[in-house]
């Protein structure tokens, strides 16, 4: 596998993958599995071809970066990290109390 630099790569012409629509999915009859075609990225070249996996590696860990970077700024807004840790508090109070005492737990399967 050839080094590739992020600094000196550029992102390759895509567009949504020919075969999965660009879900990243194939879908059988009975089972979903990722799509052998993209790699499970939903991205392929713009004459329907895949793209090399060099590829692919550097522009899905940039669109990474990139989200990271977006969501610490995100929690830098005033009153955001504390409506996110009183949903969290809020959603564990919930699944505790479904979970407690008899005939109000969740259904096991017996």
């Amino acid at each position: 596998m050839r080094q590739v630099s992020q600094a000196t790569w550029e992102l390759p012409a895509h567009s949504p993958c020919p075969k999965c629509g660009g879900s990243g999915t194939f879908h059988g009859v009975f089972h979903r599995s990722p799509c052998a075609h993209c790699h499970g990225t939903g991205y392929a070249a713009e004459d329907g071809e895949a793209l090399p996996l060099e590829d692919l590696i550097v522009m899905i860990s940039q669109r990474r970066d990139h989200w990271h970077r977006k969501y610490r700024l995100m929690m830098q807004v005033p009153g955001v990290r504390q409506a996110v840790e009183q949903y969290q508090a809020a959603r564990q109070a919930e699944q505790e109390r479904e979970a407690m005492g008899y005939g109000q737990g969740r259904y096991q399967g017996d």
